[in-house]
């Protein structure tokens, strides 16, 4: 049996130190023999070749799209996935340079005056969050809804140097702002409430083009603004889909 491994997850590394099958492991870095990872822009394969001194090209980086941090590990995983069963680097390069996520992943709503927009509602956990979070340098976050006892501070405590404000809606908003006071306090924080005739599902967006303005309010040119929000959406918003909807449509709004 052969394990598909991170070996940028130091836990997984630890955690499979005693694993007794073929350990193949996948990393951003260069790879050494046995591995996939990364080299002069390219998705190389050293585990999967005749000679593991020598490395076969997977695929180009940029043809990982989007092509931030945690989508190109994605790839990764899944071309040496891929390879275990015989698929050839060929057509796993078609498939990567022709493969398109679904909506609400870390999808680009708009770029304006230098700020990028980008949806990725679907981003409902910490683990995702902070994923999105890291693939940016600074971040206007928009975070909040139902935690469901997630515990958000080890994600704060690791992006903290990428945010840069946070925008807190949600019924579990005092979490973020709790631990956003702790592990960074250097985030300008601004709490968006609901007007009081909001009405979940309903015609009006409103509630969401007051999120989009306070995001505006904030952002200057080289900043993202990430709906990224680490957490369910029910409270607010009939779904992740229905909460990402609304984002592009008031930022479309917002932009003119």
């Amino acid at each position: 049996m052969t394990a598909i491994l991170n070996g940028d997850d130091k836990e997984t590394v630890t955690r499979t130190t005693h694993w007794n099958g073929r350990k193949v492991f996948y990393s951003l870095d260069t790879p050494g023999p046995g591995e996939i990872g990364i080299v002069e822009e390219l998705l190389v394969d050293r585990a999967f070749v005749s000679d593991p001194q020598e490395a076969s090209m997977i695929a180009e980086l940029i043809d990982v799209k989007p092509t931030v941090p945690h989508n190109v590990s994605n790839a990764l995983a899944a071309a040496g996935l891929a390879r275990t069963v015989g698929v050839s680097h060929e057509a796993i390069g078609t498939a990567l340079s022709t493969f398109t996520l679904g909506r609400h992943r870390i999808e680009v709503v708009a770029e304006d005056k230098g700020i990028t927009w980008i949806d990725d509602s679907k981003a409902t956990n910490p683990h995702a969050a902070t994923a999105s979070i890291l693939s940016a340098l600074s971040v206007i976050w928009i975070a909040g809804g139902l935690a469901k006892g997630a515990d958000v501070s080890t994600l704060v405590e690791r992006a903290s140097s990428r945010i840069k404000a946070a925008i807190l809606i949600g019924t579990d908003r005092e979490l973020f702002a709790t631990a956003l006071a702790e592990h960074a306090p250097h985030v300008k924080v601004i709490a968006v409430d609901p007007p009081a005739d909001y009405q979940r599902g309903g015609v009006s967006n409103s509630f969401m083009d007051a999120i989009v303005a306070a995001a505006q309010s904030c952002a200057i040119q080289g900043d993202t603004v990430l709906l990224a929000p680490s957490c369910a959406s029910m409270d607010q918003f009939i779904s992740y889909a229905d909460r990402g909807d609304r984002f592009t449509d008031a930022v479309r709004k917002a932009l003119g």
